[in-house]
């Protein structure tokens, strides 16, 4: 037994240990945002002993999905479907939240839809003519991720998660990089922040006061002109007052400009470079545990050693996250809170896992032949 094994408590929402499965994108829906076996698969074996299991990038709408195959909750058709995930997941053990997004011009290109809504204009892909949204549009977005959130209590979630980094829709408003607006949603970081506070605000009116919302949000984003640590406390404290729960702390790890037939488009990642060592997010995380007030998760190759063990150690965080480890090893949670980290079966940093999705392809792992398993 290790100091993982502590009981978490959030609102409600009680779970069994601190190891957290993140939104891993899969691409193992189908192309109309349904629930696959394979979306299954993937998740049973991954919830066993896991704590809390948070689906992976769910757009919320048809235009907003992040590969071909991206998990959907922009109708009610999708409920059946995400009712049985909710039950595969709660019957391992595991509380199920679902993360809601909308990739903006990071999208996946798909015909006959509205796509590559932006804060700015700023492009990302070849094949994605970015729009800049206006005040009906920002009205729909907000809509639009409300009604995903009630369709996400009523399949069963214990809690949503609303995504506010890597760039994609909710990311580009936060930051100065990719937000240029000269209105209300543009600005300082609270002008930058209006967006996803009234979405906050919306949901919340919702789902009523008890229910747990999650928020992923970049600490910092290490690209010139990006997001700064002091900036994001900023706009986590806005959003903790209007209801945020639990903050889910990533970061844009590196990225830059890149140039296609003299056009720029950026790019960004939230992966570790591999020389870059286990916890070397603890400190970003803990600065949001202590300025917010409220839990937070912290990711970042914390599937080997004992840097998970460090990050619990003293309160300073609550919930680690363990990604790509658990795509080439489903049983590392189970071996990490046994104490037998020397027994898991250790993700090389191929990056396998990102490549295969990035091109349209289901998830694929170069240690484990048997995905979704």
């Amino acid at each position: 037994m290790t100091l993982l094994n502590n009981k978490v408590t959030i609102k409600q929402m009680k779970l069994r240990n601190r190891l957290v499965l993140p939104p891993i994108t899969t691409n193992y829906g189908s192309p109309k945002g349904f629930v696959t076996q394979n979306i299954l698969h993937f998740y049973r074996e991954r919830s066993k002993d896991i704590g809390l299991t948070i689906v992976e990038a769910t757009s919320v709408h048809p235009g907003g999905c992040i590969v071909p195959n991206s998990l959907g909750f922009w109708d009610d058709s999708h409920i059946p479907g995400m009712t049985r995930l909710v039950k595969t997941i709660q019957e391992q053990g595991a509380k199920a939240v679902v993360q809601l997004n909308h990739a903006g011009p990071r999208c996946d290109p798909r015909e006959n839809e509205r796509q590559g809504l932006s804060p700015s204009g700023m492009a990302f892909r070849p094949d994605v003519e970015p729009i800049i949204m206006n005040t009906k549009d920002i009205n729909q977005l907000i809509n639009d991720f409300s009604r995903a959130a009630v369709r996400a209590y009523k399949a069963g979630f214990n809690g949503v998660e609303i995504h506010g980094a890597h760039l994609y829709l909710l990311s580009q408003f936060l930051s100065p990089l990719t937000n240029k607006r000269d209105d209300n949603y543009g600005g300082d970081a609270k002008g930058r922040a209006t967006l996803a506070i009234e979405i906050v605000k919306k949901v919340r009116k919702s789902l009523g006061p008890k229910y747990p919302i999650f928020f992923r949000i970049n600490a910092e984003e290490k690209i010139d002109g990006g997001q700064t640590l002091e900036d994001s406390l900023a706009i986590g404290k806005l959003l903790a007052k209007e209801g945020v729960d639990v903050f889910d702390v990533s970061l844009i790890a590196h990225g830059g400009w890149k140039k296609i037939q003299d056009k720029e488009y950026l790019v960004g990642s939230s992966t570790l470079a591999k020389d870059k060592p286990s916890g070397a997010n603890i400190d970003f995380t803990a600065a949001f545990r202590k300025e917010t007030g409220r839990p937070a998760i912290v990711v970042g190759k914390f599937g080997k050693g004992d840097a998970a063990v460090k990050a619990v150690e003293n309160e300073q965080i609550e919930m680690v996250a363990i990604g790509r480890q658990m795509i080439c090893d489903p049983l590392s949670a189970k071996k990490m809170l046994n104490g037998k980290d020397s027994e898991i079966i250790a993700c090389d940093e191929c990056l396998k896992c990102l490549t295969t999705i990035g091109k349209g392809s289901p998830m694929e792992c170069k240690i484990n032949k048997n995905l979704p398993w």
